[in-house]
């Protein structure tokens, strides 16, 4: 029988490239500060501005919202989303909580074999790798924005042991607070060595086998890096 051909409807493809590339640029203008938090994201100006319908913009929106970079107020339309001190005491703590109860699995993962101590020993040399390559992480370029994904992945990798969608999701969904760091970041490249010299006493505690040792030093991280955002807010 004749083999029958893929075809993709041309109009669905454009959309979904549109939908991509306007919730990348706002998400871009919201992490640099262009679009200061509880500003009002107009649905009219928006279209204006990026010369497309509603229904692609509101899909770009909806995923912002998905990540609680944007929020939608009854009766008082989109406005970007404002991190106020409780909501990232909230989001490290239940950071915490994941990844405290992640790490038996790890360990546990570790002694069947190596190949969580490789993934994270890559993954910090590429964090080093990336730190050094520019002498200022403080502006959001395509370098600092990768560095954040890399030391990111660092604490995703120890909680991808639990083998847990449900966990993964959740957890993915509480990182929005880093972007916090290019808003109000007073010295992100500081920041960003510190975060790797911890990761590398969290590494050393992993191959240890030290499930205390481990812990005590993602608490002492995560409590780190919210003093560093609360810090920033307050100069």
């Amino acid at each position: 029988p004749k083999e029958k051909t893929m075809t993709h409807d041309p109009i669905v493809i454009r959309n979904t490239l549109i939908v991509d590339l306007v919730y990348k640029d706002i998400k871009r203008r919201i992490i640099k500060g262009e679009l200061l938090p509880d500003s009002k994201l107009s649905i009219r100006v928006l279209c204006e501005y990026y010369k497309i319908s509603d229904t692609p913009l509101k899909q770009a929106l909806n995923r912002l919202i998905s990540e609680h970079l944007v929020v939608a107020l009854p009766r008082r339309g989109m406005r970007v989303n404002s991190f106020s001190q409780k909501d990232i005491h909230e989001a490290i703590e239940a950071r915490t909580m994941i990844e405290l109860f992640a790490v038996p699995a790890a360990i546990a993962s570790i002694r069947k074999n190596n190949q969580l101590i490789k993934q994270l020993e890559d993954n910090i040399s590429e964090d080093e790798r990336l730190i050094n390559e520019v002498s200022d992480l403080n502006s959001y370029t395509e370098i600092a924005q990768r560095e954040l994904e890399v030391s990111q992945s660092f604490h995703l990798l120890i909680v991808k042991s639990l083998n847990n969608d449900t966990i993964l999701d959740t957890y993915l969904n509480l990182l929005n607070h880093r972007y916090l760091y290019y808003q109000i970041g007073k010295d992100k490249t500081a920041q960003a060595r510190a975060s790797l010299s911890e990761h590398k006493t969290i590494l050393d505690r992993l191959k240890a086998g030290d499930e205390e040792g481990v812990k005590n030093a993602i608490l002492l991280h995560l409590k780190a890096r919210e003093y560093d955002v609360n810090s920033a807010r307050r100069n």
